[in-house]
């Protein structure tokens, strides 16, 4: 196969463009019904049986959970036309790869819509802001800027990122009902990788596990320590953790290669898709 029968820039620039030019209202539209979601969220917040105070203590948790979840319903709507099969047909035989129809949607529904939310939350907060003024006379305190100054708080967008791959890749293999189907199913795989956990745990460590709940996958787990260790008798525990480099390879995997490696499946099963 040529390359450019993977993928052409000059093809993937037309073919963004066209996407871009079908789904402008749609996705116009959805900012708007955004910013209003944003927007009522946020003043119930800020309301105290509905009177209106110049301080909001916590915006950082509002901000995240609204992300998490229209990220992921926004998500699991791609490749809802492979649910209809005249509909699938035609963006399966489209004159374009199949990489770059799905590079233009994984583009859409990573950076798109983090622009779209952040542009709808500052709209949301310019509302709140002056709804404020109008009352108070004085400008919302919130904690945002704080916040954001901490390191840790970029693991929710390595949380975020990886929440997206997981639901794309669903939404490849499920065209209907696909966030039920995927939240599900990862459910049960995170259940099953704690049991399998659990089983290593008590293989490797035995009557020496203060319960079965007390480990904590790829993290470490609660001993009981002695030579004769007894729930019935006075314990002393400790919790083993992995050693520091091999924790430091674990976080750097689950932060940089999980993500595109379930990108990567879905870019695979959308090769392999037949109507």
């Amino acid at each position: 196969m040529q390359t450019n029968n993977v993928f052409s820039a000059g093809r993937f620039g037309l073919y963004m463009r066209k996407h871009l030019v079908d789904n402008y209202r749609i996705y116009g539209m959805s900012a708007i019904v955004l910013t209003v979601l944003l927007l009522i969220m946020l003043l119930l917040n800020l309301s105290d049986n509905f009177r209106v105070q110049p301080a909001i203590g916590r915006l950082i948790p509002l901000y995240f959970i609204g992300m998490f979840m229209t990220g992921f319903i926004f998500t699991s709507l791609s490749f809802s036309e492979l649910a209809n099969k005249p509909q699938g047909i035609d963006y399966l035989l489209f004159p374009a790869s199949q990489l770059e129809k799905y590079l233009s949607t994984l583009l859409v529904t990573t950076l798109g819509f983090q622009l779209i939310y952040h542009f709808a939350f500052y709209l949301a907060y310019l509302g709140i802001d002056a709804i404020v003024v109008s009352h108070s006379g004085q400008h919302m305190k919130n904690d945002l800027g704080e916040a954001f100054g901490h390191g840790p708080l970029v693991y929710f967008y390595y949380a975020w990122f990886f929440g997206q791959a997981v639901m794309l890749l669903g939404a490849v293999y499920f065209q209907k009902y696909t966030l039920i189907k995927t939240v599900f199913l990862f459910t049960i795989f995170l259940l099953c990788l704690y049991f399998l956990n659990m089983l290593f745990s008590y293989g490797f460590f035995g009557g020496r596990m203060v319960g079965w709940n007390a480990h904590f996958p790829f993290v470490g787990i609660n001993v009981m320590l002695g030579e004769h260790p007894s729930e019935y008798a006075p314990q002393t525990h400790k919790f083993l953790m992995l050693p520091s480099s091999v924790g430091d390879g674990l976080l750097f995997f689950a932060k940089y290669l999980v993500t595109p490696m379930l990108w990567t499946l879905g870019y695979l099963r959308l090769r392999d898709k037949e109507m």
